[in-house]
């Protein structure tokens, strides 16, 4: 099955800067284990945005906002129930929730507090990889219920030395 949609992104940060934005989604996955109403599935909701980076507001200092981007790699195995579980399902609800494994890599700016004026770094990449989880819903569109619009929520932890996470919110369509 694949699905492609959009949604909202936030990358909180240790005293690094936030970065919020909009988000694109292609998320292919394959269902196996199909039951008459269930399914286990593997997919890779890849995810690219366009994220506004700002330093930390509670140092009182505030950089103009700046653009920077995030691509998130995650592979998800899922337990699926109701709609969208399987083609053949035609179900009208259904959900699913799920665990993996994410890469991400994205814009940050760094602040240099031991600097007067808090002099800020010029944009650079910094990647992390780190588990991850979504659960979501599934409504099943039309008469025949052959489209599936989903709503999804993903959370990922880096565990790597540069540790930010990544909370996200998407809206897709299956065909």
């Amino acid at each position: 099955m694949h699905a492609v949609g959009g949604g909202f992104f936030g990358r909180p940060s240790n005293a690094l800067y936030d970065a919020g934005g909009l988000s694109w989604t292609y998320s292919p996955r394959y269902s196996f284990a199909e039951k008459k109403r269930t399914s286990l599935s593997i997919g890779i909701p890849l995810t690219a945005g366009i994220a506004n980076v700002f330093d930390d507001l509670s140092e009182g200092k505030n950089r103009p906002n700046t653009r920077g981007y995030m691509i998130t790699v995650p592979l998800m195995f899922n337990f699926n129930i109701g709609a969208g579980s399987a083609r053949s399902c035609k179900e009208k609800y259904g959900y699913f929730v799920g665990a993996g494994y994410a890469y991400q890599v994205g814009s940050v700016y760094e602040a240099w507090p031991d600097r007067p004026g808090y002099d800020f770094s010029e944009p650079h990449t910094r990647s992390t990889t780190g588990p991850a989880f979504n659960i979501g819903g599934r409504i099943a569109l039309g008469r025949e219920r052959k489209h599936i619009m989903e709503v999804r929520a993903l959370f990922m932890a880096g565990i790597t030395s540069y540790k930010f996470g990544l909370n996200e919110f998407a809206w897709l369509i299956y065909f």
